[in-house]
Order: C-alpha cells, then sequence, then structure tokens
C-alpha cells in the first residue's frame, strides 16, 4: 500500500522551495514584467481605439453638417432655377401676347387702309358710272364737267351709312 516516508516529504518540501525561491528570483519578474508590458500595451491600444473612434464620430458628424449643407444649397439652387424659369416663360408670354397685340393691330390698320382704297375706288367708279347715265339722259344738256360736278355733290349728300 501506501507507505509515507517522512525524509522523502521533507526533501520533496526543501527542493519545492529552493525552485520556488530561484523561479520567483529569476522567472517570476520577467514574466511580470512581460504581463504588465502586456498590459500597458493592451490599455494604450484600447485608449487609441476610443480616440479613433471618437475622431471617427467626429468626422461622421461633420459630413452629415455638410451633406445637410449641400442639400439646403442644392435645394436653394433648384428653388433659384424654377424662379428664373418661371420669370422666363412669363416674359416669354408676355413678349408673344405683345407681338400678337401688334400684329393684330398692324392687321386693323391694313383692313382700315384696304377699306379706304376700296371706298376711294367705288366713290370713283360710282362717278364715273352716274356720269356716264347721267350724259345719256341729258345728252348734250350739260357737258362733262357740270355732269362730274352734280355727281359729287349727290355723293356728297348720301347718307353717311353708304359712304363707310
Amino acid at each position: 500500500m501506501l507507505d509515507i516516508d517522512p525524509g522523502m516529504i521533507l526533501w520533496t518540501w526543501i527542493t519545492f522551495g529552493i525552485v520556488l525561491a530561484l523561479l520567483s528570483k529569476l522567472a517570476l519578474k520577467p514574466i511580470l514584467a512581460a504581463i504588465e508590458n502586456r498590459e500597458s500595451s493592451i490599455r494604450s491600444d484600447i485608449e487609441k481605439a476610443q480616440q479613433q473612434r471618437d475622431e471617427a464620430e467626429a468626422l461622421i458628424a461633420q459630413h452629415k453638417e455638410k451633406m445637410a449643407a449641400a442639400e439646403a444649397e442644392a435645394q436653394a439652387l433648384l428653388k433659384e432655377s424654377r424662379k428664373l424659369a418661371d420669370k422666363a416663360r412669363d416674359e416669354l408670354l408676355e413678349k408673344t401676347r405683345s407681338e400678337s397685340a401688334k400684329l393684330l393691330e398692324k392687321a386693323k390698320e391694313e383692313i382700315e387702309q384696304q377699306k379706304e382704297s376700296a371706298l376711294a375706288s367705288l366713290r370713283t367708279e360710282v362717278a364715273d358710272l352716274a356720269v356716264g347715265a347721267a350724259e345719256k339722259i341729258i345728252l348734250q344738256n350739260l357737258d362733262k364737267e357740270k355732269q362730274k360736278a352734280v355727281v359729287d355733290e349727290y355723293i356728297k349728300a348720301m347718307p353717311d351709312t353708304l359712304k363707310n
């Protein structure tokens, strides 16, 4: 079975103490130093990551503000473009109306001129016809100038509605 040997236990404890003292003197300090270095390196990396995260969030906020400003500017440009287009359309409509009114007035003037010309021509023809008719009726009683004067006097005596 199991025999406990007190000498062996004593030497095991002494060997364990010597190994422990040597390890603590030689290996424990470098291991603890490496662990502390690694811990400070991790802390430093975490702080840098946090700082970079804060900077990234600030940049994102800046970009959002810039995008909002750009969108507002684009909306303002669209609004201004619409105003300019409306103004140009209104000016074009006004110009077209003005030109139409001028053309209409010119057409009325031309019609009035043609009417006056036609009435003058008609009066001349009526006078010539009247003189010819009167000449045949009277034959030799009046000369041509007197007949024309009689016809002109008749035309002047005509009602205004027939003249226009």
